[in-house]
């Protein structure tokens, strides 16, 4: 029974870090555009690429006109918070900023490669005292669309409340002045002009 055992032991570990994730492509600096609007975001490695300015890079949807950013919230809520945050843009723009260069692939139309600016949304939830067990998280924008993920999307991959690009604050084309940037994710799930988080 232990040499049986042994071996069981020995395929499930195998077996599991067969698996595993294949390798990321590692992606040539002189990749073009044509190619990039191909591939799966979660499988490059893009760190070759030249970055692009975010005003390079094509937009979608109609830009939200937000006149008055000092009546702009961000409501936080559902399952482990015992009450509705409301943040503003100062309340946002307060937490710890990270920059980080992401690929944004829409399947079949651009690409562009930008380095992004916000607040990770892990760190948000656990500031305003989210519960770490919800199932699912979703975004919802300033004209009704909305995305929803897994806690494991959320946790395994890089999510980011975005309020720069470029080093500057966000377009309105592009979301001003939140949007989700998900990194592995194409563009579609990058929700923009957020203005709720919603914990199932």
């Amino acid at each position: 029974m232990r040499v049986v055992f042994g071996s069981t032991v020995f395929l499930l570990v195998a077996v599991a870090l067969f698996a595993q994730s294949p390798p990321r492509e590692k992606l040539r600096a002189d990749t073009p555009k044509s190619a990039l609007i191909h591939m799966d975001p979660a499988r490059v490695d893009p760190s070759d690429l030249p970055l692009d300015q975010i005003d390079q890079v094509q937009a979608t949807g109609t830009p939200q006109k937000i006149a008055d950013i000092s009546a702009w919230r961000l409501a936080i809520n559902g399952s482990g918070l015992t009450h509705e945050v409301s943040l503003t843009y100062e309340d946002l723009l307060a937490f710890p900023l990270v920059k980080k260069k992401v690929l944004l692939i829409c399947p079949g139309v651009f690409a562009g490669y930008v380095e992004w600016e916000g607040v990770q949304l892990q760190v948000l939830l656990e500031k305003v005292g989210a519960a770490t067990n919800y199932k699912s998280v979703s975004f919802q924008a300033y004209d009704g669309y909305s995305e929803r993920f897994s806690r494991r999307d959320a946790s395994e991959h890089l999510f980011l409340l975005a309020v720069k690009a470029s080093g500057a604050a966000l377009p309105a084309e592009h979301g001003y002045p939140v949007r989700l940037v998900a990194e592995d994710f194409y563009r579609g799930r990058w929700v923009k002009w957020v203005t709720k988080i919603h914990l199932d």
